[in-house]
């Protein structure tokens, strides 16, 4: 069966280092909403059990709840405003140092520079190394990312775990990108025809 899409690259430093940046940033937007959502639940909890919130009284309690879940909210914009400025930066420095172990690491593993293919078919897609070839079904698919230099593909594997098979853009063949985004928008059931850009 012929391929609609393929793309195939070597494995190196600079083209790594895009793919890891958006493994990592989406990461980290993930930890900061999580962090803030558990601060904020760890925070209610205790002032519940060790404070007097609202003086004891219905109308306090109320008041307070609304105080509080305004300071939640304000929380939670901090953390998504911080993570997208100065925490973006350090995790692009991160992405830099996991692109160049990753990148000794397979050479080290396979004595040179591996070629990545990955082919897009209508039912699945491939990923391609002289090693091992794995398939992934369109409905695994969770979430797609998008950086001006990456693309990544989200997918929950049999044990539940999360995964990111991503590639340069320019390493995809003879083909524009907007055309492929629509073919996998069009395949891809729980990403609910959003991409996320970082």
């Amino acid at each position: 069966m012929a391929y609609n899409y393929r793309v195939k690259y070597e494995e190196t430093k600079k083209t790594l280092e895009p793919i890891c940046a958006l493994f990592d940033v989406d990461n980290s937007e993930i930890t900061m909403k999580f962090v803030a959502a558990a601060l904020g639940a760890v925070v209610l909890v205790f002032m519940f059990i060790y404070g007097n919130p609202g003086g004891g009284t219905v109308q306090g309690i109320l008041l307070f709840l609304i105080k509080f879940l305004a300071a939640w909210a304000a929380l939670a914009v901090a953390a998504i405003i911080i993570n997208k400025t100065v925490w973006r930066k350090a995790v692009l420095a991160t992405a830099a140092g996991d692109a160049e172990e990753l990148s000794k690491y397979r050479r080290e593993k396979d004595g040179k520079n591996i070629t990545s293919q990955i082919d897009f078919y209508e039912d699945r897609f491939e990923s391609v190394t002289k090693i091992k070839t794995r398939a992934f079904e369109y409905g695994r698919v969770i979430k797609l990312l998008e950086s001006e230099q990456a693309f990544g593909i989200v997918i929950k594997t049999d044990k539940n775990i999360r995964a990111v098979i991503g590639f340069p853009k320019d390493a995809l063949l003879e083909a524009d990108i907007e055309e492929f985004k629509s073919f996998l928008l069009g395949r891809c059931p729980q990403v609910k025809n959003k991409i996320k850009k970082l």
